[in-house]
């Protein structure tokens, strides 16, 4: 471990009052940025929700909240963000330490053992908290321990335990969660130790809470997969190895942000895009100014221009990047440097270098000279074992000899090397390395000069570095420039060419969305229907009435689960900066979308679908907030029906029961009993819809019997259509007529 300035133990024995600010900061794999915070204060450990997004920016909000007096730092930690760090701790005006640790320190799986044990005393319970929010949200009043004491839990009970409690897809945090259980640890012991005076208890963790950064809109990696705003998947060619680091083994699948990523121009410009879609935000000011770039770039007076600035950017050559480029290629042998394998600077740069390199260019030759001479002074029977003299990098200069030679039954060792003046430095197969004293006296004269040139064109990369750096800023500032301009004009392009109209943002607690559509959706369908959504009331829409939950009902195939993801989605690209594709929206700002909606399944994971469903649902319980979108797609579904139903009707009235924190939700079900017996009727936040569907049973063909129009209209339908679908999947149809005798038989 790494240390700037004193160890904070050193100075516990001073005072025990000093607040003291612990953070942890760690990176994984997928470039998501997981952080954790320890107070000495109240004794809470917060742990974030990773953000798949890893950057500096990121770094310093969190660094900005926690307001550190340590910083842990995992050495996995990308260079660009550990000099940030190491910049902020330098600028810092407070007494602040940093550590940078072993990558090993920062375990996942340590962590989740850890938090699963912090319950056993009973007395540690478990919060979810906001920067944002003045006030933490206390997950059971009788301080929820993570498992009973005096009882023995399995691991996996634990891990399921721990899971309805944080965040377990968080891998990066936990881990930073783990670094900071085991600091904490090590801060107790030396608090306990008989020199210090310190008190031990200001270690222990009281609680623990999840957190989220303010201003960022938290999306799980699980939701942008499944609503297809990310969605990469392994390359076909993922297998070829690169020395480029920053490739990447992973191509776009068909997604939001596969849409808009080919209309960016430059590296720097598809760069910030993906940064945009990672980093959603909440702040109006930013969010606004993207919006009047975009309807800038799309007025028809600058339309001729917005597509010659594609090309422009594309050849943007800056007087400040040729001169660079040009000192760069003055210097530097960059064909020498690829075959070699190593630095090679050009001739006429550095005298005492071109001198050296001179001196070894003509070795060959000269070394050929002293073989001859070397051999004068052995027996004219060993002359002819001398191969040749060689200089091989920091072993100086050899002669090389044939083994096998004798005369007399003696070997060349025996006669000509016995006497000391000749030294074997080792054999390889049938040839032997000497050094004699031909070999040291040229080492004494020439040194090691191939290391000589090496360290040569070293100083000399070094200051032509030096002479780069000076233009880093401007360097640097042209880039993030050209790429937040090419990432917007991106978006330009995008509206233009699928129609997407600006949204408005505002702070108020609504959803109102005209003509609303799935982007990825109606690529694929010309005929695709657009659909409203209205949640909340700003005075226009039903006055009187405040809508918090918009529940859908319907058959099987009739465009619920599409509806409720394209809504999201609207959602999402809104606080991007981004135009939507709807024909008008009015948008309150968000802090987190939370889903449940089914993905993928993998036999690497651990559960059955109905306990992930519950972990899910159990977290957006949790953590939403009057400001989260919430997503319910067919919950339930993984266990009976009844026990299906119940859980469905209990966490619908759980949400619309808390009153001024209810989020806005959008759920699709199937459980058609519930209102059929109006078991939520008493909800007056809640309203029922369902996609229209037209039926003709006289038909003469299966298709033709149902009609879906995709439509949404009010009220619930109590019929799932579930045969119809079977038979337009191909099922034989004694199978499915036995399916609906069963099916009368069980009702």
């Amino acid at each position: 471990m790494e240390a700037t300035g004193d160890d904070p133990c050193d100075r516990e024995s001073e005072s025990s009052d000093v607040v003291e600010s612990i953070v942890a900061i760690d990176v994984k794999e997928k470039r998501a940025i997981g952080c954790s915070i320890f107070s000495t204060a109240d004794g809470v450990l917060k742990i974030a929700n990773d953000i798949p997004m890893a950057n500096e920016n990121v770094a310093e909000q969190f660094l900005n909240y926690a307001q550190p007096t340590t910083i842990l730092m995992s050495r996995r930690v990308p260079e660009t963000i550990l000099t940030f760090v190491e910049k902020h701790v330098e600028r810092s005006t407070h007494d602040l330490h940093f550590r940078l640790m072993p990558s090993s320190d920062f375990s996942h799986t340590f962590a989740c053992e850890e938090l699963s044990s912090l319950g056993s005393n009973g007395d540690c319970s478990f919060r979810t908290a906001s920067p944002s929010n003045t006030e933490e949200q206390c997950i059971g009043s009788n301080g929820q321990a993570l498992h009973m004491p005096g009882h023995s839990e399995p691991q996996c009970m634990k891990l399921v335990r721990c899971g309805s409690l944080v965040d377990l897809e968080s891998v990066a945090s936990l881990s930073c969660a783990g670094a900071l259980l085991t600091e904490l640890h090590r801060r107790r012991s030396l608090a306990s130790s008989p020199s210090s005076s310190g008190g031990v208890d200001i270690f222990d963790v009281r609680s623990v809470t999840m957190f989220n950064l303010a201003d960022h809109v938290f999306v799980s990696e699980e939701s942008l997969l499944s609503l297809q705003i990310i969605n990469h998947e392994s390359h076909p060619n993922s297998q070829a190895w690169s020395i480029d680091s920053n490739s990447s083994s992973e191509k776009e699948n068909l997604s939001i942000y596969g849409l808009l990523h080919p209309l960016a121009s430059t590296p720097q410009g598809r760069a910030h895009l993906r940064h945009m879609f990672l980093q959603p935000t909440s702040d109006l000011d930013i969010i606004m100014d993207r919006q009047r770039t975009i309807s800038l770039l799309l007025q028809p007076s600058n339309e001729e221009k917005s597509r010659r600035v594609v090309s422009i950017i594309d050849g943007i050559a800056p007087l400040v990047l040729t001169r660079v480029g040009d000192l760069i290629e003055r210097v530097v042998n960059f064909d020498q440097a690829k075959s070699q394998q190593r630095y090679s600077v050009r001739p006429g740069i550095d005298d005492e270098l071109d001198g050296l390199k001179r001196q070894y260019d003509g070795l060959n030759s000269f070394l050929t000279e002293v073989a001859n001479h070397v051999a004068q002074d052995l027996p004219a029977w060993a002359r002819q074992s001398i191969r040749s003299c060689i200089f091989l990098p920091q072993l100086g200069f050899l002669t090389v000899v044939e083994q096998g030679y004798q005369q007399g039954g003696s070997s060349f060792d025996e006669e000509c090397a016995g006497d000391g003046l000749w030294k074997k430095s080792f054999t390889d197969n049938e040839t032997a390395y000497y050094k004699n004293r031909h070999m040291t006296e040229l080492d004494e004269q020439y040194g090691d000069i191939y290391s000589q040139i090496s360290d040569r064109e070293v100083e000399v990369m070094q200051r032509l570095a030096m002479d780069v750096i000076v233009h880093e800023e401007a360097l640097l500032a042209t880039a993030a420039i050209c790429g937040e301009f090419d990432a917007l004009l991106a978006l330009a392009i995008g509206a233009a060419k699928y129609g997407w109209k600006a949204p408005q943002l505002t702070t108020a607690n609504i959803l109102h969305i005209k003509g609303g559509r799935h982007p990825l959706q109606e690529l694929l369908s010309p005929s695709f229907v657009p659909n409203d959504c209205y949640i909340g009331d700003d005075g226009n829409v039903t006055p009187g009435r405040t809508v918090q939950a918009l529940v859908l009902t319907g058959p099987n195939q009739s465009g619920k689960s599409v509806y409720i993801k394209q809504v999201a989605i609207i959602v999402y690209l809104a606080h991007i900066g981004s135009f939507v594709p709807a024909d008008a929206a009015v948008i309150g700002t968000v802090d987190k979308i939370l889903t449940r909606i089914s993905l993928r399944e993998s036999v690497s994971g651990t559960g059955s679908t109905f306990a992930h469903d519950l972990k899910d649902v159990s977290h957006a319980m949790k953590y939403s907030t009057a400001r989260s979108l919430v997503l319910l797609d067919e919950f339930g579904n993984g266990t009976t029906a009844n026990d299906g139903a119940g859980m469905f009707t209990a966490m619908l009235d759980y949400f619309l029961s808390s009153a001024a924190q209810t989020p806005r939700i959008l759920a699709a079900t199937h459980f058609h009993e519930v209102f059929a017996n109006g078991y939520l009727n008493h909800h007056s936040t809640l309203t029922l819809a369902h996609m229209d569907v037209r039926t003709d049973w006289d038909a003469i063909n299966p298709e033709d019997k149902v009609t879906y129009l995709f439509r949404l209209v009010e009220g619930y339908s109590s019929t799932s259509l579930g045969s119809q679908c079977a038979v337009l999947s191909g099922i034989p149809e004694d199978i499915i007529n036995r399916a609906r005798e069963i099916g009368e038989l069980i009702s």
